[in-house]
């Protein structure tokens, strides 16, 4: 195993993160292909490092609703990555560990493998989720835990995933039709209506979302101190005018040199600022209060109780104790406390409550796959070129389940 070459791709909806299991982190691609206004040309995955003019961008995403449904945009993604990111000399001695969404459909998982096997021709294929990887990390690190529950909070779906000894508890599986897209969406709408039209503009609000939104540990304080123009909440962020400012930033206001009027206008400068106050912390609030835009659905904590509820009983006390929040969206300053907080309030008395980060939420799952690369269980679960050519794609539905069993 440790002379093999495997290749571990966590082919997110927004991110790709791809890299050789030996490489201590992964390269991050975007998934998507990007066309300026001009639409005089179009960028592949990273190849958006080399536009200019990020304003005004047309965005196509290989992934719609969290399925992969362009093939054509994917390959041509997956074509720069094996090619020119992630360079894949002969995929046929190449073994691979990639990422699909939970529930995909059989179509779907049918078209994956062909592409692997019949069109870049990897020697073996391993397929799975997400939280199945990021399970298995946490299992290799935390070696006395039979139980986690993986909460993986991605740009279309949040899942909720019980897990034991690495198998999948399927009657406690959850989705929450609510991610990092809808956040940005939202932010988009709230800034064009109020200050500032940038309904054009869905790259700069996502970065403006990552920049300065948090999630509310107290609600209705952080509403009454955004009333107050409170500098805890308050900030201005300058927009990026791609010739001096390729990247916006936050810039706080100085509160010393200004009085209570002057703060509610931004100080007359050369740069494009917007002010923001209650929508730092009102656009998160969406993942734990989906029915606040009209998806009526469980927020993200309601959902983990309701998850450990429909688990066996004897389980439920060591899912409490070992949640592990992952995705993009549990990067958010304060998310971590907000859902210890309010599973806490919502769980048994008798039971301890306990969730934990890792340091980088959005890799995590490609860390699981890399260590899963060199495991010793790993050949007996991986499908081979040779016996999907034999048998065919109805292999693939047998072994890929969804689940790495690791014995106790």
């Amino acid at each position: 195993m440790s002379n093999e070459k495997c290749l571990v791709m966590d082919n997110g909806s927004f991110t790709i993160k791809c890299g050789w299991r030996t490489d201590k982190s992964p390269e991050l691609v975007p998934n998507w292909i990007m066309r300026p206004k001009d639409r005089r040309k179009t960028y592949v995955g990273r190849q958006m490092e080399q536009c200019k003019e990020l304003s005004n961008i047309h965005i196509t995403t290989p992934f719609q609703k969290g399925y992969l449904f362009n093939w054509a945009a994917q390959r041509s993604i997956w074509d720069t990555v094996f090619s020119d990111v992630i360079t894949v000399p002969d995929p046929s001695e190449t073994h691979l560990v990639v990422t699909e969404p939970p529930f995909n459909f059989k179509s779907i998982q049918e078209a994956w493998d062909e592409a692997m096997f019949e069109e870049y021709r990897f020697k073996s294929v391993f397929r799975c989720s997400a939280p199945t990887l990021t399970a298995f990390h946490y299992k290799q690190t935390h070696r006395d835990n039979l139980c986690c529950l993986i909460v993986d909070s991605g740009h279309t779906f949040t899942h909720i995933v019980p897990y034991y000894c690495g198998q999948r508890v399927t009657e406690g599986t959850k989705r929450i039709n609510v991610g990092g897209k809808h956040l940005a969406n939202l932010l988009k709408e709230l800034i064009s209506y109020r200050q500032l039209n940038l309904m054009e503009e869905t790259y700069v609000c996502n970065l403006i979302k990552e920049d300065v939104c948090f999630v509310s540990t107290s609600f209705d304080e952080e509403m009454a101190l955004s009333r107050q123009k409170d500098p805890s909440v308050l900030c201005d962020y300058v927009l990026p005018d791609f010739v001096n400012i390729h990247r916006g930033y936050v810039k706080m206001p100085d509160t010393m040199e200004m009085d209570p009027e002057e703060m509610k206008r931004p100080e007359p400068t050369a740069e494009q600022t917007i002010r923001l106050s209650l929508e730092r912390f009102s656009v998160p609030e969406i993942l734990f209060h989906p029915s606040d835009i009209g998806i009526d659905e469980m927020g993200i904590s309601e959902a983990i109780v309701e998850a450990i509820n429909q688990c066996p009983v004897s389980m439920r006390p060591h899912l409490y104790n070992n949640i592990v929040v992952t995705g993009g969206s549990s990067k958010f300053q304060n998310f971590k406390e907000r859902v210890l907080r309010d599973v806490r309030a919502n769980a048994p008395d008798e039971f301890s409550v306990n969730v934990y980060r890792p340091e980088d939420p959005v890799m995590e799952a490609w860390r699981g796959g890399s260590v899963l690369g060199g495991w010793a269980g790993l050949p007996g679960m991986r499908v081979s070129k040779a016996q999907y050519d034999e048998i065919g794609p109805n292999i693939c539905h047998t072994r890929f389940t969804d689940s790495i069993p690791i014995s106790m």
